[in-house]
């Protein structure tokens, strides 16, 4: 089991309660076990043991208030020190408090009265009795000794808290980053980009294409602010957004006021030129709602073709996701040559859908790089 699925495993409280137990534990068998004071030898009495309880109760707020906790321990040892009881390694009860202080930042302090507490025995003897020093010295390399790994347990915890804190920088980071890459390409076009994929570009023998045009956008909005023209195209083309989503549609791009849609990739999928027609119908519908920056009614053109495209992505700085090929340019001019607040679609797709949408025929209409050719206005969905 890796250490983060432990910690998931194993709540903060949880593991706060272990460790004051095993705390209040340790500085008992250590009061046990230390040379007892007095002529004769006095036993610890019950102050004593509660130290222990003490120092567990502490170590329960070391995570909120690692100084404090720090200090309030200090203060408690020193107390205790002050009565006849066992004399105990003072690294004992102040581990947990200052390997918590270290591993939270507080390392001059934890240093400071790590210190102190190692040193200050020598600096008494030094001062009262020198010849004790070399026993003295010998008595404390245990201690010492603690004291050391205690610091060096909290310099691994502050390593690794800093090593998580940065694991989950770079996991937020990157998952910012799909997010920006999903709001630009497809789902499965950014997974093969990010899988470091050379060229992209695929053939696609069956796709349904819809170009959506605001009639007379730009000359009304001369005159308006541009918050407001913005606000205009945000508002209308996040509900186009919607739709495409709802019928399972990909947004290849806008161009001004142009919106752009496709069926049938990047994954093929059934009944495209069916989704794309009932978008249209819903466009239309949901244009009739919304009004020009000047406040004045919304007219658009809508052109559908179906057929084959090349598909691919272009760029390696803003890179986009688009469509080539004879359907897509047939799809703009269904739309460039359309009627305002019709659906105009070519022979090929009025094939596809004749049997569950309602149509009605334009005759021959000059379509440019093409002459003339027989295109439909798509009414709705077929009462049939």
């Amino acid at each position: 089991m890796d250490r983060i699925a432990w910690r998931r495993r194993v709540p903060d409280p949880v593991a706060d309660a272990g460790i004051a137990v095993a705390l209040a534990v340790a500085v008992t068998v250590a009061i046990q076990v230390a040379p007892r004071q007095g002529v004769p030898p006095q036993p610890p009495g019950l102050e004593a043991y509660a130290l222990g309880l003490l120092m567990a109760a502490l170590a329960l707020f070391r995570r909120r208030w690692p100084l404090a906790v720090l200090l309030a321990t200090v203060v408690t040892l020193q107390v205790y020190n002050a009565t006849d009881n066992p004399g105990l390694f003072p690294a004992v009860p102040l581990s947990v408090a200052l390997a918590t202080a270290w591993a939270s930042g507080h390392r001059r302090w934890a240093l400071l009265i790590a210190i102190w507490f190692a040193g200050s025995p020598f600096v008494f003897w030094l001062l009262q009795d020198p010849s004790y020093l070399p026993a003295l010295l010998a008595d404390s390399v245990p201690d010492i000794s603690l004291f050391a790994a205690v610091l060096l347990l909290g310099e691994a915890v502050r390593g690794r808290r800093a090593l998580d804190r940065a694991h989950a920088e770079l996991v937020a980071e990157q998952a910012r980053s799909e997010r920006l890459l999903l709001n630009v390409l497809p789902a499965p076009i950014a997974a093969r980009l990010m899988a470091e994929e050379g060229v992209i570009a695929d053939a696609f023998p069956d796709v349904t294409v819809l170009f959506a045009d605001l009639v007379d956008f730009t000359r009304r909005s001369d005159r308006v602010a541009p918050e407001r023209v913005v606000q205009v195209l945000d508002d209308l083309f996040s509900a186009f957004d919607a739709l495409a989503e709802r019928y399972g549609l990909e947004k290849i791009k806008t161009i001004g006021d142009a919106y752009m849609v496709a069926g049938g990739l990047p994954e093929p999928r059934p009944g495209h030129a069916e989704a794309v027609a009932d978008m249209a119908l819903a466009i239309r519908d949901e244009v009739a709602g919304h009004a020009d920056p000047a406040g004045q009614p919304l007219a658009i053109r809508i052109g559908i073709d179906t057929g084959p495209v090349v598909a691919g992505v272009i760029g390696r700085r803003r890179f986009i996701y688009d469509v080539w090929g004879d359907t897509v340019n047939m799809a703009s001019r269904m739309e460039s040559g359309g009627v305002p607040g019709c659906i105009q679609v070519t022979a090929r797709t009025r094939d596809r859908l004749r049997d569950t949408f309602e149509f009605e025929p334009r005759g021959l209409v000059p379509v440019k790089g093409k002459g003339e050719m027989d295109v439909y206005l798509l009414l709705g969905r077929s009462s049939r």
